[in-house]
């Protein structure tokens, strides 16, 4: 609730607040009652609403209807929707179901349309998705049930639209003993109010009461302020490291593309805009670790459709982007964000980047985490269309990230290599269609529960099994064995508490002094790509050799 003070502050307040509160309600078991509501006006017709402190627009006026007058002795009717035809209407549109259903707000759709905001309805909520990817809220309920509308956004929408905003206060507040009865009138810059204090309270059983009722008229700003084209705030551009300096130190320069040069002579004398950019690996990081969000493909990263950059990800050591890129598709934030993980330049383009962007050639990743994804999809697809049933059963709705994390680690920590050696043994083990495997090998299945009736049959033992009854060789059945590794790997890594097993595991592959991202890389990534390979390679054969034979 608000005191009458407080209620006389937040109006002397008005667009100082980060938040307005566009909608509120009170009614305290004390009796302390009120509201606080905001309406939009035409600037025009703004100093009106200053001749009293009553409100303007209320709770529950309606949008849309039709108006009747008589001109010349004649009847006139016409249809008129408030935000065209009226000069004042509100923010928070209330739509009230005679009890039947709850009531609902509506926030006005022409807000709503400027800033295109998406509804979590599930939280009721309204948010701005920025260019950086992230949501920005808009209009959310505080835990007093108070509708907070952010000013900024709120004002830029009336910039363009040349409103006014109208916040309106009134507060009824309740004492337990009587008090000085008086009677104010605020006339101030753009503010009118009321105050009424008394001890006469009526039947509420309370020795006094007052009240106070008023509004304050927030000015529109210049449409020039309204934050859309053609009024964007001017792009800046981040500065990175393009060579060394006599000193060793970086030399830097602007990522604006006009002030870059070109093959055409644009800017003789200043950095060509194809000049290889030097970052860090873990510049990902953030990226990767939001699937949802963003997506780390060969070449290339993205924000969903908000943005878009060519990147080389297939460089040993780092990431590498292009000068003129950097300015040209990364929006303001994310270049500040990849500036702190610029270096300087070491060791030049991959091959498969200097192909790419040179000779015009296509070319294929040299690292096997960018080529996994797309043999897995490779292997799917032949095996699929070979045997007439899916390898692996669709990721459930909560796993749908996880391809994310088939990545070798970043950093080189036991919690990194963890986190990706699941993601591998969820993709290429868990998710395995056991049932159609076990249909098609049956029989030797049976073999299998013969030898050790006590022994599980799993995902791994099934593919085996159906392998060997559809011809699968001694050198596909050992690319089997990736999967097993995998699976020991999470088990005395990931799953469980690290011990003397996993130095016995790793030793065994004479990796026990290698880094984390090269155990997972030459035990996990290198023989899962194996394994891809040798069984589309096979999908593949099978379907050329079922196509000979129906062929007439």
């Amino acid at each position: 609730m608000l005191t009458m003070e407080e209620a006389l502050s937040l109006l002397r307040d008005g667009e100082r607040r980060q938040w307005l509160i566009a909608d509120w309600s009170w009614h305290t078991d004390h009796g302390d009652n009120g509201g606080v509501y905001i309406g939009l006006v035409r600037s025009e017709k703004a100093a009106e609403c200053l001749k009293s402190a009553s409100w303007d627009v209320s709770k529950g006026d309606a949008l849309t209807g039709f108006s009747m007058w008589w001109d010349d002795g004649v009847e006139k009717t016409e249809y008129s929707y408030a935000p065209v035809s009226a000069d004042s209407w509100p923010l928070v549109v209330y739509r009230d179901f005679y009890g039947l259903e709850a009531t609902q707000y509506d926030l006005i759709e022409e807000f709503r349309h400027f800033h295109n905001l998406w509804h979590d309805r599930r939280g009721d909520s309204y948010y701005k998705m920025k260019d950086d990817g992230n949501r920005q809220k808009v209009i959310f309920r505080d835990a007093s049930n108070a509708l907070l509308v952010d000013t900024a956004m709120l004002r830029q929408f009336c910039a363009a639209r040349g409103l006014s905003i109208i916040l309106q206060v009134d507060a009824v507040q309740f004492f337990d003993e009587e008090i000085s009865e008086s009677s104010q009138e605020f006339h101030e810059h753009d503010l009118v109010a009321t105050t009424h204090k008394t001890n006469d309270a009526g039947f509420s059983g309370k020795p006094a009461f007052g009240r106070m009722l008023g509004k304050r008229i927030i000015r529109a700003l210049p449409k020039e302020r309204c934050g859309i084209w053609p009024y964007e705030a001017k792009k800046s551009y981040e500065s990175y490291i393009v060579g060394v300096k006599e000193d060793g130190s970086g030399a830097t320069y602007t990522s604006d593309p006009e002030s870059l040069n070109g093959y055409f002579g644009k800017k003789p004398g200043h950095p060509h805009y194809l000049t290889p950019i030097y970052f860090r690996k873990d510049v990902l990081r953030k990226y990767l670790e939001r699937p949802s969000l963003f997506s780390v493909e060969d070449g290339y990263l993205q924000c969903g459709s908000l943005w878009g950059i060519r990147i080389d990800n297939d460089h040993e050591n780092h990431v590498v982007v292009f000068l003129g890129d950097l300015g040209r598709d990364l929006p303001e934030s994310e270049q500040r964000y990849w500036r702190s993980f610029n270096v300087r330049p070491e060791g030049g383009l991959s091959e498969s980047c200097f192909k790419r962007s040179f000779l015009g050639q296509f070319a294929d990743p040299l690292n096997a985490e960018l080529l996994i994804k797309p043999a897995r999809r490779k292997l799917l697809e032949s095996w699929h269309k070979a045997f007439g049933f899916s390898l692996y059963a669709p990721f459930h709705e909560d796993d749908k990230g996880i391809l994310a994390d088939l990545r070798l680690p970043i950093g080189d920590e036991w919690t990194e290599f963890d986190k990706c050696t699941i993601a591998a043994t969820k993709v290429f083990v868990d998710y395995f269609n056991q049932a159609d495997l076990a249909k098609g090998a049956a029989d030797a299945i049976k073999q299998l529960k013969a030898k050790d009736p006590d022994r599980p049959i799993r995902g791994i033992d099934k593919l085996a099994a159906w392998l060997s009854e559809h011809g699968g060789d001694a050198d596909l059945l050992e690319c089997i064995d990736s999967l097993r590794l995998v699976q020991a790997l999470r088990s005395k890594s990931a799953a469980h508490r690290k011990s003397s097993a996993l130095t016995e595991l790793l030793k065994k592959h004479g990796m026990e002094e290698a880094s984390r991202r090269e155990v997972y890389k030459k035990l996990i990534l290198v023989p899962l790509l194996t394994y891809c390979q040798a069984l589309a390679a096979f999908a593949e054969s099978r379907k050329t050799s079922n196509e000979k034979v129906r062929k007439p």
